[in-house]
């Protein structure tokens, strides 16, 4: 895929996007196709590209709780309550990002994110809500929106604008 599609498909800077790529393809996720036609593929098999690989490719670990290392601020150090707890829940994330490939992500056909789908619910709601509201007519909201002013000089009041000009 062409850095311009992707950068368009994705919503961010051809120039951020560059970025990303670099670490993907020194890890040899991706490679660069030069040319007319030339862009960005998968670098491996989409099943054999883990989530695990291009987490510790970008963030260097998956999940490294710090207040478990031995230079750590922590003032429970020696007997910690929740120290095994963390360790566990890294690993246990590890072993998940570890066992999902893409090609997995991509034949995926469970429900979408539920923080998308919520935000895509309240979307459809606000758009109902605003579809329901009663609209005044053009007239009325114009005159609602015009004050009048003296014309410097003349005596005479004219109509003046205020505020953002609103869609009816």
């Amino acid at each position: 895929m062409r850095a311009s599609e992707l950068s368009v498909i994705i919503g961010i800077s051809i120039k951020l996007l560059e970025k990303i790529v670099r670490p993907l393809k020194a890890a040899g996720l991706l490679k660069s196709v030069r040319g007319a036609a030339g862009g960005y593929i998968l670098g491996r098999e989409p099943r054999t590209i883990t989530l695990a690989d291009i987490l510790t490719t970008m963030e260097g670990a998956v999940f490294k709780p710090q207040c478990c290392e031995a230079d750590a601020d922590c003032l429970l150090i020696e007997g910690c309550p929740t120290g095994s707890i963390w360790i566990d829940i890294a690993r246990q994330m590890e072993l998940r990002f570890s066992a999902t490939t893409l090609a997995e992500l991509m034949t995926d056909s469970r429900e979408a994110c539920p923080s998308r789908a919520a935000r895509a619910a309240r979307v459809a709601r606000s758009v109902r809500e605003t579809d329901n509201q009663p609209r005044r007519d053009a007239a009325a909201a114009g005159r609602s929106r015009l004050s009048r002013r003296r014309k410097p000089g003349s005596g005479q009041t004219a109509p003046r604008l205020m505020g953002r000009p609103r869609l009816a």
